[in-house]
């Protein structure tokens, strides 16, 4: 975990999902995600300073930002292999006033 800049059994938030269309056609699922210290993020593929990020895909996922603020994007592939428990919480609008 720590050398690819993960901290282990640790919560991250699941901000964003989305598929990006690479070069030749193919699709890759990238999700981002959050380290509520703010720091310490993913150095693998699709991290900030990824040579996958081209200024194709930079136009596809305006969210993309290259900022040391605990944001990183990841593939799915990657996600599967790292982060080994993923819970969802449910929100009903229904029982705010």
């Amino acid at each position: 975990m720590k050398s690819v800049g993960l901290v282990d059994a640790h919560a991250y938030s699941l901000i964003k999902a989305r598929e990006v269309k690479l070069f030749g056609g193919k699709t890759e699922r990238i999700l981002l995600i959050r380290n509520p210290w703010g720091k310490k993020e993913w150095n693998g593929d699709w991290s900030d300073n990824s040579k996958q990020w081209t200024s194709s895909l930079k136009k596809q996922v305006p969210e993309y930002v290259n900022k040391d603020d605990g944001c990183f994007w990841i593939n799915f592939k990657d996600y599967d292999a790292f982060f080994y428990i993923t819970t969802i919480c449910y929100y009903d609008e229904s029982y705010v006033d």
